[in-house]
């Protein structure tokens, strides 16, 4: 066993990111299945508002708090999800990083090359992570845009229907299609024939931005996911409460907008340290999440 202490600060990152991801899902675990309470709001910052002889951005009728409390238990739920899809992206990169740190070199090294088991394996759950941690976040959003809309805290006059997806069935079946999906966007470069995972200027190993298909593929679906954030949030209309949620993820995900465009029009990867600083970010998302 040896000591490599170019490898810790990463390692200790992801250690520290770990175990706030620990905390992320008990807790997210526990507040998803308490017993209800009659009324969700903070009743002293409503309190407040009213003193101050300001509206009630929260207020909610008799009729309506049964469906509040429904769209709260849904965001509960939503935030369970998030915190169950950054398992891969926080946990098997801190197992692998930490091997790496105190070991010289086993096939899962990363770095032993593009057709290594320890390169093909972080490249599957790193680029699956893509997909199921930018789709969790638009998963949540979305059941606070339904819980601030219920609220009365969306556009007025805004229809307060109730639907298939404001149920435990419907946020089940979107959080299994963005479970599914993203397996298969993860096994993407080994569908497609010709393709693989490739190891970074960064250091990590991803899907290919130095092949065509593949580039398009992740942009397509990056800004997809960042339009439809963007749109969620602009529908809530509220979202100085989340401007740190919100940003991060934003600054995440739209770095690989301009990787992919420098790969389809150059067929190279762009310069170092580029991937590096993306990697950093988006493992930011691990410690943005649970606060």
């Amino acid at each position: 066993m040896a000591f490599h202490g170019d490898q810790a600060g990463m390692a200790f990152f992801l250690l520290f990111a770990a175990l706030l991801n620990i905390w992320f899902v008990f807790r997210s675990y526990a507040r998803s299945f308490r017993p209800s309470s009659t009324s969700t709001r903070n009743t002293s910052a409503v309190a407040g508002k009213q003193q101050q002889g300001q509206p009630d951005d929260f207020s909610f009728s008799s009729q309506e708090e049964p469906h509040h409390n429904v769209a709260y238990q849904l965001l509960t739920y939503a935030v369970l999800v998030m915190a169950i899809f950054d398992i891969p992206w926080v946990w098997l990169c801190m197992i692998q990083c930490c091997n790496n740190m105190v070991t010289s070199s086993n096939s899962f090294h990363q770095n032993s090359g593009d057709d290594s088991f320890g390169c093909k394996f972080m490249g599957w759950y790193s680029t699956f992570s893509l997909f199921s941690m930018m789709g969790s976040h638009c998963l949540v959003v979305f059941y606070l845009m339904k819980l601030s809309l219920l609220s009365g805290g969306g556009p007025r006059g805004e229809k307060r229907s109730q639907n298939f997806w404001d149920s435990p069935k419907g946020l089940l079946t979107l959080a299994l299609f963005i479970l599914v999906a993203a397996c298969l966007f993860g096994s993407m470069p080994m569908l497609q024939q010709g393709g693989a995972y490739r190891l970074t200027n960064g250091g990590f190993c991803y899907a290919d931005f130095t092949n065509t298909t593949q580039a398009a593929v992740i942009m397509s679906v990056d800004l997809a996911f960042l339009s439809l954030s963007t749109a969620l949030w602009c529908k809530i209309g509220r979202c100085t409460d989340y401007r740190l949620f919100y940003g991060v993820f934003f600054a995440t995900w739209v770095l690989w907008v301009p990787a992919s465009i420098y790969g389809i029009a150059t067929g190279k990867e762009i310069s170092s340290p580029y991937m590096l600083i993306g990697a950093v970010i988006g493992h930011g998302n691990a410690l943005i999440n649970p606060l």
